[in-house]
């Protein structure tokens, strides 16, 4: 089989699923090659000679200012533009298929794809946990566009063979088939003990990850001088952040980071969900602006996750005591449910349909 894989560039959280997905089917006969297409593919940190790596953006997303806040006036502007190049691009990945002898395109998630792959006369499948007509479907209360565009969407995933679709997912299309499968998501190298020993983290300090993601946190100056001396923050990659009272360690594998932490103190996104799950890391959560995949996540950290609210102002003036004595003492008090996990592998059944 030789598959072409796209991958959302909204976030890290599409890409660092689906990068576990494609390490996992790499190591299978039944794959010839694997077309990843994506702007995130510099995230993937492998390299396998099965594997060939497009630059190549074939959903917009939302255009985020850092990961709090959206900037609707620029997605939409992104979004008008890229309708517009729909044309040539069908036309120009039609025939990269055509000329690469791609048998079938898995998308994560964007509905584009597709219609590639209804042009090229393959089978299409979806992967994901939401699709882009209900994001943009939120929109549409201050701005008709997208409610237009949203119906257009919606047709779109209608024609996918079938869908695969992950936990802490919101509500779907009409798909033809569908199968909920297991989490995915990056698992830790290390145990919490040797995690911490490697990042040489003390016993008598409490360590928060801040974890926010590709876009960070411009704009925003934590008062690291009121944090007391058992408390350390601690960040790795994010954009915009300080250096002052902020630890950054060496990391070669962010999971074993979040396994080592204490607690992740986050805004709500599919991946860092995932590994925490498997890190077994409580999070204190914040707002991420009107985005309606929030609702469903914070849903699902009430169902498997030890976790709490914390509002940005808190976090800002890193305010973290309370927070820290309310999720120490409701911990145990409400048994937490168990996740369905390796989708890896649900992944692999569903493509050995197609062989």
């Amino acid at each position: 089989m030789k598959l072409y894989y796209y991958i959302s560039g909204h976030g890290f959280g599409h890409i660092s699923r689906s990068g576990n997905i494609i390490n996992r089917l790499l190591s299978e006969d039944f794959i010839e090659e694997i077309h990843l297409v994506s702007t995130r593919i510099s995230f993937i940190d492998f390299h396998h000679p099965k594997l060939k790596l497009r630059s190549l953006k074939l959903d917009v997303g939302i255009s985020q200012k850092d990961s709090l806040s959206i900037d609707m006036e620029t997605t939409k502007e992104e979004l008008v533009q890229f309708e517009k190049d729909k044309s040539s691009l069908l036309k120009e990945e039609t025939k990269y298929c055509k000329e690469n002898q791609i048998s079938l395109i898995l998308t994560d998630s964007s509905s584009f794809p597709i219609t590639i792959a209804l042009e090229v006369g393959i089978p299409s499948i979806f992967l994901g946990n939401f699709t882009w007509d209900f994001i943009y479907r939120n929109y549409a209360k201050t701005d008709p566009y997208f409610g237009t565009l949203s119906d257009q969407l919606e047709v779109e995933y209608g024609f996918a063979t079938e869908a695969l679709v992950l936990p802490f997912h919101c509500p779907m299309p009409n798909f033809l088939e569908k199968t909920n499968i297991g989490l995915v998501g990056r698992k830790p190298s290390l145990s919490k003990e040797m995690a911490r020993k490697q990042f040489g983290f003390q016993e008598d300090i409490t360590y928060i990850l801040l974890s926010f993601g590709a876009y960070g946190l411009e704009g925003h100056r934590l008062q690291t001088k009121n944090l007391p001396k058992h408390i350390q923050l601690v960040a790795y990659g994010v954009p915009g952040i300080q250096k002052e009272g902020i630890l950054v360690p060496d990391v070669s594998y962010y999971p074993d980071l979040v396994t080592a932490a204490d607690f992740v103190c986050t805004k709500p996104g599919y991946g860092i969900l995932a590994e925490c799950y498997y890190a077994k890391t409580p999070i204190l959560y914040t707002d991420r602006g009107d985005f309606i995949e929030y609702l469903y996540l914070v849903g699902a950290l009430d169902l498997y996750f030890s976790s709490a609210y914390l509002n940005l102002e808190k976090i800002i003036s890193c305010e973290f005591e309370e927070v820290l004595t309310t999720i120490t003492r409701l911990d145990g008090m409400t048994p937490k449910l168990e996740l369905k996990t390796d989708g890896e592998e649900d992944v692999v059944r569903h493509l050995l349909e197609y062989t």
